[in-house]
């Protein structure tokens, strides 16, 4: 199968859809379009969000609320606070834990 063949094919598409009336034209256009622009914008979508996943709100959160589940967790067990904590965190532990 070459380009011209596939070229051809569009060709002869496009000639019949522009020679039938504008009532078949627009549901097969909407049939056609449709399913392929919502297929793009998934695709658009998933591509932004792996690119910007960790500066969304939502990651920021989980973030935030792993951090105050650890404080909880430090103030609570009195376990020794980890020093990868962030230093206001682990000021904050250790002030609350002694």
């Amino acid at each position: 199968m070459s380009w011209q063949n596939v070229l051809n094919g569009i060709d002869a598409v496009e000639s019949w859809l522009s020679g039938v009336s504008y009532w078949i034209q627009v549901p097969v256009l909407l049939l056609v379009l449709l399913p392929a622009v919502w297929a793009l914008a998934g695709l658009v979508d998933r591509v932004v969000e792996k690119l910007l996943w960790p500066h969304t709100r939502r990651e920021m959160r989980l973030a935030a609320a792993d951090a105050i589940a650890r404080h909880d967790a430090i103030v609570r067990d009195g376990v020794p606070v980890p020093e990868t904590l962030a230093p206001e965190i682990r000021e904050h532990a250790r002030g609350s834990a002694g």
